[in-house]
């Protein structure tokens, strides 16, 4: 047993694992940060390629004016990044583009979609307000539930897009409680689903939609910005391992008031072992059971097995002439099997020295479905990306792809999801699959406050 004791030691150093050092460092703990990998910040980095500089999938950084990521910066960090205004959100379907409907007027006139299905949804959001007003419970209500039959496929396509970047499932299992998520950071006191409760009726198509989005950014210098100012923040005292992977949290008896608990006393590594009054896991939820020998509960273990995670292939293009000009995203919508649903963002418009002078990068989000090989994601990525748009190929400087995890739990009534307490005492879990809000960072930094609070250091009360 190592001879250095520590208050509290963080498993992983991804972008979880180093809001949540960060937080407890500054709150007077002494933390052991342990990382598997040769480097940190996880699926939130930066690297050259080619003389580009790709992010680790397409970002975007949302509810920075007011939810949990802003409140950790504004608290524990130094050193601030440089964020710049997102811009505007395009959908393109079947070759024609516009900007996405944030408004009622909006969607009326978004021609895009057949009227007649604009109208069908718009009664279909009236139906929500309904059944909220009747206390139906709304995490059991999918999308599907409500979408109104006979559609055109345009308009199936479109609530399969949202569904899917969204939540990382489709409409069927995609819980309309997702869309009607409150963007402050603070929730209510819990009763399902972490709390959430339902914004008044004034807000009919805002509970949908949610707004048009001024509050949502890129980082200057790309998304390992916010892990540079985070480590620059850290105190020196902080211990980060690198290359030490976790096996075992060990365990020991305690009593807590008239029952006897299994509580964290420290860990094991394929290097070392540590003591530890806390331990924050970031790591995968599905894989505490092996990391344990104490015995958990069957209702735990059952919801841990059936946790599905979000798969994603993302394609970076580097081009010779800026085909898209404007800040801003592109959403394409697919109604052709044979292309996906995409996600691009090009980043060197937010930055031109992402790119190497001259040239411009534009980062391609897909979900990859289960079952898929890479190879054949790749495929039919390359298909969506040159039969949508062919001048992208023809200006092609640059191909390089990612297989990423960026959600570690899909949000689907009827798949499993972490939480950020768990059965063993002081053991705590931060990250995408320990917490039921937003998505990506936003969801990531909600956890993290989540885990504050329980420690009894406040925030989300």
């Amino acid at each position: 047993m190592s001879s250095t004791g520590y208050d509290v030691i963080v498993v992983g150093a991804g972008i979880s694992g180093l809001l949540s050092a960060i937080a407890l460092s500054k709150e007077g703990k002494k933390v052991l940060v342990l990382e598997k990998e040769d480097y940190v910040g996880g699926v939130c980095r930066s690297y050259e390629v080619d003389g580009y500089t790709v992010d680790t999938g397409p970002h975007i950084i949302t509810r920075l004016d007011r939810g949990p990521l802003k409140v950790l910066i504004d608290k524990y960090f130094d050193l601030v990044p440089y964020f710049i205004p997102f811009g505007k959100y395009y959908i393109r379907i079947n070759n024609k583009v516009k900007q996405f409907p944030w408004s009622v007027k909006d969607w009326m006139m978004f021609d895009l979609i057949p009227v007649e299905d604009r109208s069908l949804l718009m009664k279909a959001v009236f139906d929500i307000a309904y059944l909220i007003n009747t206390g139906a419970d709304m995490t059991q209500v999918s999308i599907q539930d409500i979408t109104p039959g006979g559609l055109s496929p345009v308009s199936v396509a479109f609530l399969d897009y949202l569904s899917y970047f969204m939540l990382g499932t489709g409409p069927k299992n995609a819980p309309v409680s997702r869309f009607i998520d409150r963007k402050s950071y603070k929730i209510e006191k819990p009763k399902e689903e972490n709390g959430l409760k339902v914004p008044y009726m004034g807000r009919l198509y805002n509970m949908l939609i949610g707004g048009k989005p001024t509050d949502q950014y890129y980082p200057r210098g790309g998304v390992q910005k916010i892990v540079d100012a985070l480590m620059y923040s850290l105190p020196e005292d902080v211990d980060i391992h690198t290359g030490e992977k976790l096996v075992k949290v060990i365990t020991k008896k305690a009593r807590k008031r008239y029952d006897i608990v299994d509580r964290v006393s420290g860990i094991v590594t394929d290097k070392s072992e540590y003591e530890a009054d806390t331990v924050v896991y970031s790591g995968y939820a599905t894989d505490i059971p092996s990391l344990v020998e104490t015995e958990l509960p069957q209702d735990y273990m059952r919801n841990l097995k059936k946790i599905e995670k979000v798969n994603s292939l993302s394609v970076w293009l580097g081009l010779d002439d800026p085909v898209f000009r404007d800040e801003g995203s592109e959403m394409w919508i697919s109604t052709d099997e044979d292309k996906f649903h995409t996600w691009l963002i090009p980043t060197s418009n937010y930055d031109q020295f992402l790119a190497p002078p001259g040239k411009h990068l534009v980062g391609f989000a897909f979900i990859k479905p289960g079952g898929m090989s890479l190879d054949k994601a790749k495929e039919k990525a390359r298909n969506t990306i040159f039969n949508t748009v062919p001048e992208l190929e023809e200006h092609l400087d640059m191909l390089h792809y990612q297989e990423l995890v960026p959600e570690k739990a899909t949000w689907s009534i009827n798949a499993g999801f972490g939480s950020v307490e768990t059965p063993i005492e002081n053991m705590y879990c931060v990250g995408s699959d320990a917490f039921k809000r937003s998505m990506g960072l936003t969801r990531v930094g909600y956890s993290v406050l989540k885990m504050l609070e329980n420690m009894g250091m406040g925030y989300l009360g």
